[in-house]
């Protein structure tokens, strides 16, 4: 493996701008992996395989791991600190709903801009190499800060559904539960048995729009969490699930860290182009940073395989493979400024 591919294993830096609606908190305690972290393995791995993907479909993904059941991430320590730091985010939610219109009621992106607490749990090699070794492939910190940390909260209304039918726009990532179980009622996170064509169809929707209908019981799992600090690890993009409606008001925040598949010159199901809709601050141009590294790294490595005995159309076939991500996203740009 030459020098170029070796500093692809690393996620992409955070930039060194912050959003000027994003607040960053003061007096936070330093993140300690020893301290903060107790991570144990699931007890349960289900696979694409296991949800009905054909072999043709599961060849396209970088792993065949679909989800699992809940583990312990934290320390008991590290749950009390998390916990507070995301109570007091909570007053520097996302202003606008952005492609949570539909879908989520209240919630916190970037929330690595606001803690550095957050930013270093995230960006732990330690919960990497771990989430790793469940999935069979290498993870890292997802490199569009927006998504990287997330927190989401009950929503004020609770006829509404706390996050309603989807798949979710990175390839991985993890829901970890920072409030009681046993003090909530409802709200229960659920696994849609089938793919996520399946899913749509049922629901009569495409894409990664989001919709609050049932679907049908014997095809629905639950992934209950046996206390706060647990969390269990998804291929969100392959994966249809939802967050249910709140029987009664309660405390319900769970923290949703996205990771990206390395080297970064591998495939990697990132909607870029979904998610620059999104209201986010800076949302754009952190998603033109992961564009951009993503296709500098698979160039990087063509240019050392290219060899003069290659035909023309596979030198197209392996560029465009290169940089079709990025050019997509460019054109998408383009098109959303006129």
């Amino acid at each position: 493996m030459g020098i170029s591919m070796n500093k692809h294993l690393k996620p992409l830096s955070f930039p060194n701008e912050c959003p000027e609606q994003y607040i960053p908190l003061d007096h936070e305690p330093m993140f300690s992996a020893k301290k903060h972290l107790s991570l144990e393995k699931p007890e349960s791995i289900y696979s694409l395989k296991n949800l009905g993907y054909s072999e043709e479909e599961i060849v396209n993904c970088e792993s065949s791991f679909g989800f699992c059941s809940a583990f312990r991430i934290l320390s008991e320590e590290g749950v009390k600190v998390m916990k507070h730091i995301c109570e007091r985010i909570y007053n520097n939610r996302n202003e606008s709903a952005g492609t949570g219109a539909n879908r989520l009621g209240s919630y916190a992106r970037g929330a690595g801009y606001r803690s550095k607490f957050i930013r270093d749990f995230c960006d732990s090699p330690e919960l990497a190499k771990h989430l790793s070794t469940i999935a069979k492939v290498t993870l890292g910190r997802h490199s569009v800060p927006a998504v990287a940390c997330g927190i989401n909260y009950a929503p004020d209304d609770i006829t509404k559904a706390v996050d309603t039918w989807h798949v979710d726009s990175v390839s991985f990532d993890v829901v970890m539960m920072m409030s009681n179980p046993l003090l909530i009622k409802g709200g229960e996170f659920q696994i849609f048995n089938g793919t996520k064509e399946e899913g749509r169809d049922l629901l009569g929707i495409s894409g990664e729009e989001g919709v609050d209908a049932s679907l049908p019981q014997e095809r629905i799992t639950s992934i209950p969490f046996p206390s706060a600090g647990y969390g269990f690890l998804q291929q969100g993009s392959m994966i249809f699930h939802r967050a249910c409606r709140l029987l009664e008001k309660a405390d319900r925040t769970t923290m949703i860290p996205s990771f990206e598949i390395l080297p970064r010159s591998a495939q990697d199901d990132t909607n870029s182009i979904n998610m620059s809709g999104w209201s986010d601050p800076g949302i754009c141009p952190e998603l033109a940073r992961h564009e951009i590294s993503r296709a500098s790294a698979r160039l990087e490595e063509l240019l050392e395989q290219v060899s003069l005995k290659d035909h023309p159309s596979d030198l197209v076939r392996k560029i465009d493979r290169a940089v079709n991500k990025l050019i997509s996203f460019k054109n998408n740009l383009e098109e959303s400024c006129k």
